[in-house]
């Protein structure tokens, strides 16, 4: 993924938040190996005590796929808030998925 300059982000299960993933960060903390399916994590949002899943696009504005392979991990995301940025504003619609999300105005 770092090679290919993939585009990586979290997004949160409990606030929805959407954070960048800096791939030199996850390569010095898991390896130049390991794989972020179904890898989850803390949400870094101040306050919030939820976990994260990865997201990547191949290209800047590309479709997002989320990195979920495992059916047990993904059974959850119906319930899930609506992606945001971490301002607060509604993510661009983006195809997550296979799935094309409305923005909100």
């Amino acid at each position: 993924m770092q090679k290919l300059q993939i585009q990586v982000r979290t997004q949160c299960r409990r606030c929805g938040a959407l954070m960048r993933a800096d791939l030199d960060e996850l390569v010095a903390r898991y390896g130049g190996n390991a794989s972020l399916i179904d890898c989850q994590e803390r949400c870094r949002m101040v306050a919030c005590d939820g976990a994260t899943f990865y997201l990547a696009a191949r290209r800047y504005g590309g479709p997002w796929r989320i990195l979920l392979d495992d059916a047990a991990l993904r059974e959850g995301l119906t319930i899930c808030p609506p992606a945001h940025l971490a301002l607060g504003r509604a993510a661009p619609s983006a195809d997550i998925a296979g799935v094309l999300v409305p923005q909100r105005r």
